[in-house]
Parts: structure tokens; C-alpha cells; sequence
């Protein structure tokens, strides 16, 4: 019985050894399992951060285009080529034995934009509408810089939603010019929806009464978006002197004056009541794209100057630009590879 006995216990302890090695064995391969899993998740997660990264450098006009970066111990690098509204990203995320590589193609789009069909749309009924000192409105298609007539696409120069209010406008006909100057047009989009996107978004904002000397906005390869707020409250307003000079999107809400060498190129949106854009005595204050006036009933819109060459000039050119606004666009993906 003695010698079983031992037999016996030599071989439970060798049992029981065998099942504690397997079971360490097993519980190694487990965590091995689960770190080369989260070191795979890491990787993949950086690729995906990546392309982000890259998209809003894109969105943000950057020079260069960062190509590689680093977070939290790992790193990835990114290839791209672009073909106009078309891009391809190769991102690679790297952390420490583990790659993952994602292939992308997308398209680039821009998101709704108010169509602008003359140089300036009236959406507001009824309207009070002045032109006066050298104030004139040019419905033909000019390029972006306002210099140079294209030949073709000429608007409105001014369009009402209701016979009456075009009756109203027609008042101030020999200073507008278009085809026709002056056109009853019920389909100009009330931008009202778009003007909560555009405020909250705005990389310029004005809402403090006062003057402001010599401001830049954005440029043409990288327009912005702008609001000037006065309020509804005509004592209180806005001016801009000097030098003013602005690609993209220009909200105006109020009492708002450009005394100065104001030139603008895109949509300028008036909106609220009681607004006056004023062009001032001095300099050649333009704006070059179009401008939307507000579905406000009763609106009041002057346009003022007494500038040599004060205008308010169409341009298709200058209006594709300000919808390409990197905050306006998005990406629809047209393949996906990982």
C-alpha cells in the first residue's frame, strides 16, 4: 500500500503539474493574444486618425499637407493625390510591431449653397430699396477680380419676388444694368436656413459698434466666412475704413458701412431689418459675386456712395469660390480598403 500510495501521488503531482503548465501556457498565449490585438486596434486607429488629420488640413487650406505624424507612442504616415473634387489617401499607422494600412477614395463636394441668379436677388417682400450717389449694380458675368467681362452667364442685375417691388427697384433703373437690369424672379433662395451654418461658423466676427482700419479676409485660394452684426437698432453701427479686402461669405446684419477700398468677392447675405450696406466717399468700394437679400418682410436695403466707382458687379467665377469654403465641404466615400 505504501509504494501505491506514492505511485499514486507521484502521479497526481504530475497530473496536476501538467494542468498548471497548460494552464499558465495557456493564460500566456491569452495575454500575448490580447496585447498583439490591442497593439492591432492601436494601429489601425492611427491609420483612421490619419486620414482625419489630412482631411482637415485639406478643409483648412495647410501648406504643405502634413505626410506623417506621431500620438500616444505610435505614428503613421499618409500618401495622397488629388484630381480636382477626387482624392486618394494611402495611411499607414504604425505602433510597435503593428501595421495597418487603409486605401481611400473620395469625393469632394461642397454642401447646398444659395443659388445667386442675379447680382443682387431680392428675396424680401415688400422691400425698400435706394440707390443713391454712384451706387450702380452690373448684372453681367465678370471674372472673380471684377476686372474682365467672360462673355457669357450675364444675370439680372437686380431680381424682386413680386412685380411691385420690382416697380419699387425700377426707380433706381439708370443705375443698374444687366439682362435684364431688372426681373421678377420668385425662385431666389431665402438663405435664412443657411445663416445660423454660416454665423456659428464664421472666422471673422463683428458685433461690437465701432470702426475698424484695414482688415484682410481669407484670400482666393482660401476664402472665409465673415458676419458683421449691428443689430436692428439703426444708431448702432459697423464701419470699416482703409484697405478691406475679403474672399468667401459676408453676412451683414444692421447698420454697416465700408468707407473705404472695400473690395469683397462672393455672396454677401444682407439679413435683418432696417439694414443699410453703405458705401462710403472715398476710394473704389466694390463687391464682386452676389448679393442675397433676406426673406424679411419689410426690409430696408440702401446702397450708398458717392465713390467714383462704387458697384455691386456679378460674378459666377467669384461665387464658385466662396462655396468652396473648407468648412462647407464634406466627402462621400467612393471606395474603402483596409
Amino acid at each position: 500500500m505504501g509504494r501505491a500510495s506514492l505511485f499514486l501521488v507521484l502521479g497526481l503531482s504530475l497530473a496536476f503539474g501538467i494542468i498548471g503548465f497548460s494552464m499558465r501556457r495557456t493564460t500566456t498565449s491569452l495575454v500575448e493574444a490580447q496585447t498583439g490585438y490591442s497593439k492591432y486596434l492601436f494601429a489601425r486607429n492611427l491609420a483612421r486618425t490619419a486620414i482625419h488629420t489630412t482631411l482637415r488640413a485639406f478643409d483648412r487650406n495647410l501648406t504643405p499637407i502634413p505626410e506623417a505624424g506621431a500620438f500616444n507612442g505610435g505614428s503613421y504616415a499618409v500618401q495622397y493625390q488629388e484630381n480636382h473634387d477626387t482624392l486618394w489617401l494611402k495611411s499607414t499607422g504604425m505602433y510597435a510591431e503593428s501595421t495597418y494600412t487603409m486605401r481611400v477614395k473620395l469625393f469632394r463636394t461642397t454642401k447646398p449653397f444659395p443659388r445667386v441668379g442675379a447680382a443682387i436677388g431680392i428675396r424680401a417682400t415688400p422691400v425698400n430699396f435706394l440707390i443713391a450717389g454712384h451706387a450702380k449694380v452690373d448684372g453681367r458675368n465678370y471674372d472673380s477680380t471684377g476686372t474682365n467681362l467672360v462673355g457669357s452667364g450675364d444675370v439680372p442685375g437686380v431680381a424682386t419676388m413680386t412685380s411691385s417691388d420690382s416697380t419699387t427697384v425700377a426707380k433706381e433703373k439708370d443705375e443698374i444694368q444687366g439682362a435684364p437690369p431688372i426681373k421678377v424672379d420668385t425662385s431666389t433662395i431665402d438663405p435664412l436656413p443657411f445663416l445660423d451654418e454660416y454665423k456659428s461658423n464664421a472666422d471673422y466676427v463683428y458685433n461690437v459698434s465701432g470702426v475698424y482700419n484695414t482688415v484682410t479676409w481669407g484670400t482666393e485660394s482660401n476664402p472665409v466666412i465673415v458676419y458683421c452684426n449691428a443689430g436692428d437698432d439703426t444708431t448702432f453701427s459697423i464701419k470699416f475704413t482703409g484697405n478691406v479686402v475679403g474672399w468667401g461669405i459676408l453676412v451683414v446684419r444692421g447698420n454697416v458701412q465700408f468707407n473705404g477700398n472695400f473690395d469683397f468677392k462672393g455672396l454677401v447675405v444682407v439679413d435683418g431689418f432696417n439694414t443699410v450696406v453703405q458705401f462710403g466717399a472715398a476710394g473704389t468700394p466694390q463687391i464682386v459675386g452676389g448679393v442675397i437679400i433676406a426673406g424679411n418682410a419689410g426690409a430696408s436695403v440702401a446702397l450708398k456712395g458717392t465713390g467714383a466707382n462704387a458697384k455691386v458687379k456679378y460674378s459666377a467665377d467669384a461665387l464658385d469660390k466662396a462655396r468652396r469654403i473648407g468648412k462647407l465641404r464634406y466627402y462621400s466615400i467612393i471606395e474603402w480598403y483596409e
